[in-house]
C-alpha cells in the first residue's frame, strides 16, 4: 500500500519542486527553467479514473502538473528505483525533474491538469508489474 502525503516543498525536493511563490510580497518571480530547452508546450488533460498500469519519465524535459478541476493523487519515483513510488495529493501545482518516473491517479469523477514541458519530449515508458489503485480505508 502506497501512503498518499500531503504535498510540501520539503517531502517533494528529490523529485522536483512545488510551485509557489515563496516570497509574498512579490508579484511575480521565475521559479525554474532550464536554459537548454528549444520551445515548450503547453498541454490540458482530462483524466477519469483509473488503475495506474505505467509511469514514465522524460530524459531531456523537466514537467510540470499544475491541477485546474478535480482532485488527483500525482505518483512518482527516483530515476534509479522505479519500484519506490511515493503519491502526493496535487492540490498544488509542481515541476517534475527530468528522470522521474511519473503518472496521475485520478481520485474524484474526473480531473484536469495543465501540463507545460519542452517542446519535443522524449517518453520512456515503464509498465508496472501490479496495477496501482486507490482505496480508502
Amino acid at each position: 500500500m502506497i501512503k498518499i502525503q500531503n504535498l510540501s516543498k520539503k517531502a517533494f525536493a528529490k523529485f522536483g519542486m512545488v510551485l509557489e511563490q515563496s516570497d509574498k510580497k512579490k508579484v511575480f518571480s521565475v521559479l525554474t527553467g532550464d536554459s537548454a530547452a528549444v520551445g515548450w508546450r503547453i498541454g490540458y488533460l482530462i483524466f477519469h479514473p483509473a488503475p495506474v498500469d505505467s509511469m514514465e519519465n522524460h530524459p531531456e524535459s523537466m514537467e510540470t502538473f499544475e491541477p485546474v478541476s478535480g482532485t488527483t493523487v500525482i505518483l512518482v519515483a527516483e530515476h534509479k528505483t522505479p519500484d519506490k513510488i511515493e503519491a502526493f495529493l496535487l492540490d498544488k501545482p509542481v515541476c517534475i525533474s527530468k528522470h522521474v518516473w511519473h503518472a496521475v491517479r485520478v481520485v474524484s469523477e474526473h480531473a484536469e491538469i495543465k501540463i507545460t514541458e519542452n517542446f519535443d519530449v522524449e517518453s520512456v515508458i515503464r509498465k508496472l508489474k501490479k496495477p496501482i489503485d486507490i482505496a480508502f480505508v
